[in-house]
């Protein structure tokens, strides 16, 4: 006999606080929870010669809309008219390799800002690129990501493949103006409940750091990454480069005893924080974070709990009820007396994850909760961040403090070891920690 329960609904959050289980639908209707960078943004268009009608249809379809998106100012509530807009277009790819097409594009990005006053450059560069295979470790997405990083600079990236496929862009164009506006600053939904505000969650993950051409390993970095329980995103910090694994675990568990201090610092109000790690944390990592956890002096942050969430493709569950068997969201079940299972999607979803099994997380805290309240709550946190994924209005349903690690894991991972110091530069730390780059 198992132990299974059903967590509440969620519902989302939007300007003044009104509420609706709909996501676009609640922008459209209300408008963002908090608008992005206050005045009228700049955007900087890449695109080789050859793709100058990919750029004039991308703006378009951002402007006034395809489908049921109705464009960013009715959806975002932010203006996009042709002054506004600048081009960075002297440039051709035709007949370039990846590489050499990585190249290209990020010296004609970094060349264009060289020109420019601090003040008159785009808020966020759209990079339209050409398609490459996922295992290309140098692409043109890479490649700018990286360079404009560095820089302090924003981008978003899409695909001429994705932008002359009509049907597929109809029904991406609007995540593509989700993803511009957060990085910009812009909050689009949160969970609803102004009580989550005063829970914290850190995500932790680790990149690994290559030579590019053999893709050895050269060095490790930690980071954590900071949310609301509402899904509100706060920081991302980044620790020291390190050489060696047992330098990265002093290095890790310093980056944690920090963040905490950091965390702290955020407001007075704090009622909880709970650090959530992920299936790559093996058990000297777990170790390292937890000695830092108790190493903490709590007096402002009442209780401070480890959890590690894990996505098992082998972990499911069969609900009798129904002839399918999919349960419906949020249904928990205790599988151990530290384990349990968590369906962050089901039967709702189902047009969704459509043919693969839902998502089921495999939540395992770490320790001793004070309290069955207390592990209801952290189960609750994990549902609803999994339902504030701003990577797009159907993003699959991972816990952000986890998934969003992955995305900057991956993107961290492309940035050589000799670079890695100038993310620390004002301007690139201004972006790094406190803009949603990894989008």
């Amino acid at each position: 006999m198992v132990k299974a329960s059903l967590l509440s609904p969620i519902r989302f959050a939007f300007r003044d606080n009104n509420s609706l289980p709909d996501k676009l639908r609640g922008l459209q209707e209300f408008g963002p929870f908090s608008p992005s960078t206050p005045g009228i943004p700049k955007f900087g268009f890449v695109f080789p010669t050859e793709y100058r009608d990919d750029a004039n249809k991308l703006y378009l379809v951002l402007k006034n809309g395809v489908g049921p998106f109705k464009g960013v100012e009715t959806t975002f509530r932010f203006p996009l008219r042709r002054e506004q807009v600048s081009a960075v277009t002297d440039f051709s790819v035709q007949g370039k390799s990846p590489r050499e097409a990585a190249r290209i594009y990020a010296g004609a990005v970094l060349n264009s800002v060289a020109r420019q006053r601090r003040e008159t450059r785009p808020d966020l560069f759209f990079i339209i690129h050409p398609e490459t295979p996922s295992a290309e470790p140098e692409t043109p997405y890479y490649e700018c990501k990286a360079a404009l990083l560095k820089a302090g600079l924003l981008s978003q990236s899409v695909t001429h493949e994705l932008i002359t496929d009509d049907a597929k862009f109809r029904w991406s164009a609007a995540n593509i103006a989700l993803g511009a506006f957060v990085k910009m600053g812009g909050v689009p939904w949160v969970v609803y409940g102004e009580e989550l505000e005063q829970d914290l969650i850190l995500g932790l993950g680790r990149a690994y750091l290559y030579e590019p051409t053999t893709r050895h390993t050269t060095g490790y970095i930690g980071f954590t990454a900071c949310f609301s329980a509402r899904g509100v995103f706060k920081f991302l910090s980044l620790a020291e480069v390190a050489q060696t694994k047992s330098e990265y675990l002093r290095l890790l568990g310093k980056a944690v005893s920090n963040t905490l201090q950091r965390a702290q610092r955020i407001g007075s109000q704090t009622g909880s924080l709970t650090l959530h790690v992920p299936k790559e944390f093996g058990r000297e990592e777990l170790s390292a974070v937890r000695s830092a956890v108790s190493g903490y002096s709590a007096e402002v942050i009442p209780e401070i709990a480890v959890t590690k969430v894990v996505e098992e493709s082998s972990f499911f569950a069969i609900d009798p009820r129904f002839s399918d068997g999919v349960p419906m969201r949020g249904t928990v079940i205790q599988t151990t007396d530290r384990d349990y299972m968590l369906y962050t999607e089901g039967r709702e979803e189902k047009e969704s994850w459509g043919r693969r099994l839902p998502v089921a997380l495999r939540v395992t805290p770490q320790g001793l909760l004070k309290s069955p309240q207390r592990v209801l709550s952290l189960l609750r946190q994990i549902n609803d961040l999994s339902q504030v994924n701003w990577r797009g209005f159907n993003a699959r349903s991972q816990p952000i403090s986890i998934y969003y690690g992955s995305l900057i894991a991956r993107l961290l991972s492309h940035i050589a070891i000799d670079d890695v110091p100038q993310l620390t530069s004002p301007e690139s730390l201004a972006v790094l920690e406190n803009r949603m780059w990894f989008i």
